[in-house]
């Protein structure tokens, strides 16, 4: 049975959130342990999944349980569901590790880096030329 409107913000407001998350239907299905056409459907306006369902979404997405539910009984869509690392910012996982010492501001910029990179290899490949012409020297 189609969504009504409101059922559809809510909807609406899972696919925002995958699509400012980078999700997809897959990771969805997968992350809520619910069928995939169940939540394709969802998503497509073609069905409202049953609570429990509802709550495995919700749980998937870390929001509030019942926040489904509401939405499609006509209750506001909180933008605090939306909130989250910046685009490009990826919030960091449990095996993360920073860089040991100190952090610097300043320093050298990346095309720098690449740069300094660059003359070392070709320092290397140079000292390796000159390796193989002695193995090769009688």
């Amino acid at each position: 049975m189609p969504q009504n409107p409101n059922q559809r913000r809510a909807s609406d407001a899972v696919a925002k959130w995958l699509a400012k998350n980078y999700k997809n239907n897959g990771w969805l299905a997968e992350a809520a342990e619910a069928d995939a056409g169940t939540i394709g459907d969802f998503l497509n306006g073609q069905r409202w999944p049953k609570l429990g369902t509802q709550g495995r979404i919700e749980s998937a997405l870390g929001w509030p349980s019942g926040t489904i539910r509401q939405i499609g009984l006509g209750g506001e869509i909180p933008e605090s569901l939306f909130d989250g690392p910046a685009v490009g910012a990826p919030a960091q996982d449990d095996d993360f590790v920073a860089a040991p010492g100190p952090r610097q501001s300043g320093g050298i910029s990346d095309d720098e880096v690449l740069q300094v990179l660059d003359t070392m290899q070709q320092q290397i490949d140079q000292l390796r030329r000159r390796v193989e012409g002695r193995r090769q020297a009688p």
